[in-house]
């Protein structure tokens, strides 16, 4: 049993260091632009060294002031310089522990831990920031054992495991991940931002001027050129995806699903079954063309600021293997293909949906943009192929407590969600939905802080109360 008070690694002192000095950046930054008098930067330099100074105090007083500990069922944690704040984490709350590895934990065979408690909002309930890999498993077994136990902590014992079932990304599925990511899009918005952020400094006059021969350029020169800034920032995106999913490992341990991945920074997140609350099951329209899918946990609470508290499960996998490694990996979740389709009467409003805004569009764009404009008109039978993607896909299904919803906006999304698990059901009806007998059916989980909700429109109205008397009236 862990009682004895500890600190965390002597290298924790450095990465609150950094912490501090990124937070010092952008002044450092303005400074060093705009402080150009003599007596100014001599103030300043003086300022600097003292707050150079103040910060290695600070860290130094933080490390030593910072323990941790488990008793008596808690995870407790003591902290402060000048006011000393205690935090204690009944173990019961704690949802997850996440074990992560940056470039400086790696150098030196630490990892940083992450406790986070179910409600805990967008930032973890506790961090301890650099310890060694073996004393975060001891923290994570001991705190396991002691929900399994319902009364003690128990000691680690150093026992033979039976072989679990473990998932690891083939390179193949890896590189069609990074292919097939929209790491694009992302990549150029950071380019821009970035960009934005230094426009006074950087001479766009003088570049323009450089490259004004260009304003008589042809159009497949233009054509080109893009091509190419695409095409660089695709590559990017396939570098930035490989490194992210690298190594990427899902292990099912006694109640809990262990994923983990990452070169650069190592991750490590453990999702008690319990707390799990639905899968979603994602494909875009590329990934479905080639026959692959993104499989995702959706937990109750979570403190991830990637998508809140959905978590990849398996990142990019062959569709035929889903149902599979769910029945490995969490059989209680059941994929079905027999799904009760949506009426064709459903067929057209799905496709007037698409396509009335964008004819609205479309209308302007012609008349002030002649001749070219017309060319807008387009997209429209594309949007109308749209909206019958979108009715062709939707659907539903009861299987026992489980129930399945199938629906898409611009990738085929399914979820599987178990009764116990719904937060609300909710059924809704539109005038023109009314004269259709039609309505929509939304079914909403707890999911993060402010909940997920999944929505298929246009359902039938005899479909619509099936489900909602199946969650009603549980047989």
């Amino acid at each position: 049993m862990m009682f004895e008070p500890k600190r965390i690694h002597p290298v924790g002192m450095l990465l609150s260091f950094i912490k501090i000095i990124k937070s010092y950046i952008i002044p450092v930054i303005v400074f060093f632009f705009f402080g150009n008098n003599e007596g100014f930067n001599v103030y300043i330099s003086i300022g600097g060294v003292c707050l150079f100074i103040i910060i290695i105090v600070t860290s130094i007083l933080d490390w030593w002031k910072f323990t941790y500990w488990l008793e008596d069922g808690d995870l407790r944690i003591e902290h402060g310089i000048f006011i000393k704040k205690k935090r204690y984490i009944p173990i019961e709350r704690i949802q997850s522990i996440n074990i992560s590895a940056g470039i400086v934990q790696q150098l030196f065979r630490l990892v940083k831990v992450q406790i986070e408690t179910a409600g805990g909002g967008m930032e973890a309930e506790a961090v301890l920031t650099a310890i060694k890999k073996q004393e975060a498993d001891r923290i994570q077994q001991s705190i396991s054992d002691y929900k399994q136990d319902g009364l003690r902590l128990v000691e680690v014992q150093n026992e033979e495991q039976p072989e679990l079932p473990v998932f690891k990304m083939r390179p193949r599925d890896l590189f069609v991940a990074a292919s097939t990511s929209s790491g694009i899009g992302v990549i150029i918005s950071a380019i821009v931002a970035f960009v934005s952020q230094f426009d006074d400094f950087i001479p766009f006059e003088e570049i323009i001027d450089r490259f004004e021969f260009l304003t008589k350029a042809s159009f497949a020169l233009y054509a080109g050129l893009v091509f190419i800034v695409l095409f660089i920032a695709w590559l990017l995106s396939i570098i930035g995806v490989l490194l992210k999913y690298a190594y990427f490992t899902v292990l099912k341990a006694d109640d809990e699903i262990k994923i983990s991945r990452g070169i650069f920074e190592k991750q490590q997140v453990s999702i008690p079954i319990t707390r799990i609350q639905a899968i979603r099951i994602v494909q875009n329209p590329l990934r479905q063309l080639l026959g692959y899918a993104t499989v995702y946990i959706e937990s109750a609470g979570g403190s991830s600021r990637d998508e809140g508290a959905s978590t990849i499960l398996f990142p990019v996998v062959p569709k035929k293997e889903v149902t599979v490694l769910l029945e490995q990996f969490l059989p209680l979740f059941k994929k079905s293909d027999d799904l009760n389709r949506l009426p064709k009467r459903s067929r057209k409003r799905y496709m007037a949906r698409r396509a009335i805004p964008t004819a609205i569009i479309c209308i302007p764009i012609t008349y002030f943009f002649v001749p070219w404009g017309a060319f807008s008109f387009i997209l429209i039978p594309l949007f109308i192929y749209w909206g019958y993607c979108s009715y062709r896909d939707a659907g539903w299904n009861i299987t026992g407590n489980q129930i399945q919803l199938s629906f898409r906006f611009v990738s085929k999304t399914t979820v599987l969600i178990h009764r116990n698990r719904l937060q609300t059901i909710k059924s809704k009806t539109s005038y023109f939905q009314k004269r259709k007998l039609l309505q929509s059916f939304e079914a909403s989980i707890k999911s993060g802080i402010m909940g997920k909700t999944f929505s298929i429109q246009d359902v039938d109205q005899e479909d619509v109360n099936n489900m909602t008397g199946w969650y009603s009236h549980p047989k």
